[in-house]
This record gives C-alpha cells, structure tokens and sequence, in this order.
C-alpha cells in the first residue's frame, strides 16, 4: 500500500515538472528568431553611420532630419568629442607630480606571477594544504573551490554540417510546416507569420 502511495506522490512531482524537451524548443525558436532578426536588421540601423560621418568629413554636415509628408519623423546627429586635456609623456608628468608631492606608492602583485602560481599549484589529498607541485612549498592566500556545481548559465550551440547551422534549418522547416503549434501555443509571439528561411540562415 505505501508502495502506491509512494508512485501516487512522484507521479504528482512528475507532473508539475516544467517538460524539458518542451522548454528546449520554445528556447531554440526564440534564438533563431533573434538571431534572425540581429542578422537582418541590425546593418539597416547602422546603415546611416558611415555615409553621415563621411559628409561631416567632407562637408561638415552634422546631422540629417527624417520626414515623411512633410512631417520630421526623426534625426540623425553625428557625435563629436568633446575638447579635453589629457596627459601626454608620463614620466614627465609624474616628475610634476613628485615635485608636487602628490604620489602613491602602490605594491600590486604581476599578473603572470598569479598565473604561473596557480598553474603550478596543486592539493595535498591528505591535508587539503595548497602547495607548489615544483617544490612542494606551501602557498598561503590560495583557496581549493570544489567543481562539479551548476554555474546559473547553459550554452547553446546549434547543430552545424560543413560550417552551416543544420539544425537551426530543420527547427524552421518544421517551424513552417506547423509541427511546433502546440509546444508553441502558450508564446504565441514565436508563432510563425513570416518566418526565416533556411537560405536567410
């Protein structure tokens, strides 16, 4: 009897479980439509920089207005940097600013030291103590960190044949047929109206 209750329970924890698979595909058309839509729109946003920089070289035009019918729509305006002073030579200006007692001494340690350190660090099993696996000398301030834990991050990598992301084609082929409509129905902004197609990948 408490066998059945026992199925009863994990069938119930089954069933509230979000279904993975499912999950995994709403995720795979969200990031080949943003990749789509990346890779389609955004040159048409930058489509205006180059040639507007190029007339403000050129003809010192500076900015460009948009109007349909008459109306503005919007404007362009070309950035500038603003006048600054900066420092020029270094070691000069650090002379000025001894002369003016206006220093630090700082003590940072180098970088490749920290890396060759912990290349050649290693574990005792027996102590836990992190020591140089060149000398056996102990390194004080290093600290073991156990992996194996999940980071809070997956990766995402689309199935490729020959340099070309297959499996981003056939997840629209099928997107396009309406094999995906019920795993789809509750983020029906995924829904196909006029979706990618394999020669826009």
């Amino acid at each position: 009897m408490s066998h059945d209750v026992t199925d009863g329970a994990q069938a119930d924890e089954s069933a509230s479980e979000p279904n993975l698979i499912n999950l995994g595909i709403v995720g795979a058309v969200a990031r080949a439509m943003t990749e789509h839509q990346a890779a389609m729109i955004a040159p048409k946003v930058e489509a205006l920089k180059d040639p507007l920089v190029d007339a403000f070289v050129k003809r010192r035009q500076g900015d460009l207005t948009v109007t349909l019918g008459g109306e503005e729509v919007g404007r362009y305006k070309v950035n500038l940097t603003r006048d600054r002073i900066i420092v020029g030579d270094e070691a000069v200006f650090d002379e000025y600013a001894v002369e003016k007692g206006e220093y630090d001494v700082v003590f940072v340690r180098k970088a490749s030291f920290e890396t060759a350190v912990i290349g050649r660090a290693t574990r005792d099993p027996e102590t836990g103590a992190i020591v140089d696996s060149q000398t056996g000398e102990l390194i004080p301030g290093l600290k073991f960190v156990p992996g194996g834990k999940p980071t809070g991050t997956v990766r995402w990598t689309w199935k490729t044949f020959k340099g070309q992301p297959t499996g981003k084609a056939v997840l629209m082929a099928a997107l396009r047929r309406g094999d995906l409509h019920d795993v789809l129905r509750e983020t029906p902004e995924l829904l196909p109206g006029a979706q990618p197609s394999a020669r826009d990948e």
